[in-house]
């Protein structure tokens, strides 16, 4: 196979992906390789790079970012059978891995409020269950575009120097345990439905209701996100199923980039730090939406 042959699936493959273009199932190249399986090479390439960069952002802003990755397997998997809830398991399991290297590194940096984890973790990882045993009644894709725009006007409200963060001076410990819990209980079953950890959304929680500093934050939402993804991700293997060669073909990316992305996040000074996060929260929130609306 000479070397055109070996490129052009692969640039055909990323171009296709990049448009979001609905390609025509069974093409065959000259070559002989069909380009629609997730066991083709040039698309676990693709998805290992995507897997990369997104775990290296996502850790250093303390989200996984598996709302952009998901399309994507799912495009890898529309010829397969129940490919969106597949693809579902294998995005959750995917995010999980990356949490879980993120995480461990911000508790080696003190980064991780546990009695936060506790309050919100748990009850997120219970609702994400249900959500994903009720995932098949439900269509999730506008519910993805209110998240969207929650995001879009969340990335505002943290870029907006002129409204520092009060929140944690205005609640009582009863209230905030109450606000702790709703947040993890409404995350966790939106979590499943959509088939994301919803870190997203978490985060800006976080820093303006609960008036967490940004670091802490960071590091805490990503180890809350954890137990939402290794619950959710779990549910959703034993319910809707998972594509193991390609889950363990992206988890060395996923790992590896979380890992280095959340060692970063020390070198970032904090105002710069809640920019970061307003234009990751931003730009998530426009994917969101019009990966919906296509």
């Amino acid at each position: 196979m000479n070397t055109q042959a070996l490129l052009l699936p692969v640039v055909h493959e990323f171009a296709q992906i990049l448009i979001f273009i609905k390609p025509i199932k069974n093409i065959q190249y000259k070559s002989g390789v069909s380009m629609f399986s997730a066991n083709n090479y040039s698309i676990i390439i693709i998805l290992g790079i995507v897997s990369f960069v997104l775990s290296f952002f996502g850790a250093s802003v303390g989200l996984m970012l598996g709302q952009i990755r998901l399309p994507l397997i799912v495009y890898a998997l529309q010829s397969t059978a129940n490919g969106i809830g597949i693809a579902t398991g294998t995005n959750l399991a995917t995010a999980a891995m990356g949490a879980c290297a993120g995480t461990y590194y911000h508790i080696k940096e003190g980064r991780v409020n546990y009695r936060v984890v506790c309050a919100i973790g748990i009850p997120s990882a219970i609702g994400a269950i249900i959500s994903v045993l009720a995932f098949a009644r439900i269509q999730a894709d506008w519910i993805k575009v209110v998240i969207g725009i929650v995001l879009i006007y969340s990335s505002f409200q943290i870029a907006n120097p002129k409204k520092p963060n009060q929140g944690e001076d205005k609640l009582s410990t009863h209230q905030r345990f109450l606000i702790e819990i709703g947040i993890g209980v409404g995350l966790g079953l939106l979590a499943g439905i959509v088939g994301l950890g919803l870190a997203s959304i978490r985060l800006p929680a976080m820093i303006r209701v609960l008036g967490m500093e940004p670091k802490e934050a960071v590091g805490t939402n990503l180890a809350i996100n954890f137990l939402t993804l290794a619950t959710g991700g779990t549910a959703s293997m034993l319910t809707l199923g998972v594509h193991w060669p390609l889950l363990l073909s992206l988890v060395p990316t996923t790992l590896l980039g979380s890992y280095i992305g959340a060692k970063t996040l020390k070198k970032i000074e904090s105002s710069n730090l809640r920019k970061l996060i307003a234009w990751v929260l931003g730009g998530t929130g426009a994917f969101m939406i019009a990966e919906s609306m296509h």
